[in-house]
């Protein structure tokens, strides 16, 4: 074999070598690429998926505090109009002090007193405005001394008897009552619709 058949020989298994190695980096390329896009595909996919958690738990934060707010919004409102009507009841009972039932409504308020002091002796603590239907509400009744006493209160009485003491007055006995009212008067105006 002579040097030019060598050469010949060792160009084309050189040739062939190249070919394979060509062969095997394409190979390797299609795999790196198809590898690589399948990741950026996983990778995606999930960026996607958590765009999606991260949008659905902000969604899930806004309507809970629209909701919240709502909620706010609508206990103001009913707190309000609860507020609105024990303001109401006190201009009807400011009222009642200057209407001729008047003595009538003490006479309730100082048997209520009389009976939560223990009966007996009793002094009835009146405004000095409201004497006059003080007198007419405990005439006839015994055992009752009539005190004009300056106080606050929008009318009614205080009963005391010894260390014993029991606030009639229109306002301590709203506020004895304020969470019952408020409980029944929140039913009357807030109904739900279909009761």
């Amino acid at each position: 074999m002579g040097v030019n058949e060598i050469i010949a020989r060792i160009r084309a298994e050189a040739n062939g070598e190249v070919r394979r190695i060509q062969a095997e980096a394409a190979a390797e390329t299609d795999r790196i690429r198809r590898e690589g896009r399948e990741r950026a595909e996983r990778e995606a996919a999930a960026i996607v998926a958590a765009g999606r958690e991260q949008a659905e738990r902000q969604r899930r934060r806004v309507l809970a505090r629209a909701r919240l707010s709502a909620r706010t919004a609508l206990r103001e409102v009913r707190e309000n109009g609860i507020e609105r009507s024990f303001e109401a009841a006190d201009e009807h009972l400011a009222a009642l002090a200057r209407s001729p039932a008047y003595p009538d409504v003490l006479r309730a308020l100082v048997a209520a007193g009389r009976e939560a002091v223990g009966g007996g002796e009793v002094s009835v603590h009146c405004r000095p405005q409201d004497r006059e239907a003080a007198e007419i509400a405990c005439a006839g009744l015994p055992g009752i001394t009539l005190v004009p006493t300056a106080h606050d209160g929008g009318g009614g009485v205080i009963v005391i008897s010894g260390r014993m003491r029991s606030d009639q007055r229109f306002s301590a006995r709203t506020e004895r009552m304020r969470e019952r009212l408020t409980r029944e008067a929140a039913a009357i105006l807030y109904r739900e619709e279909g009761e």
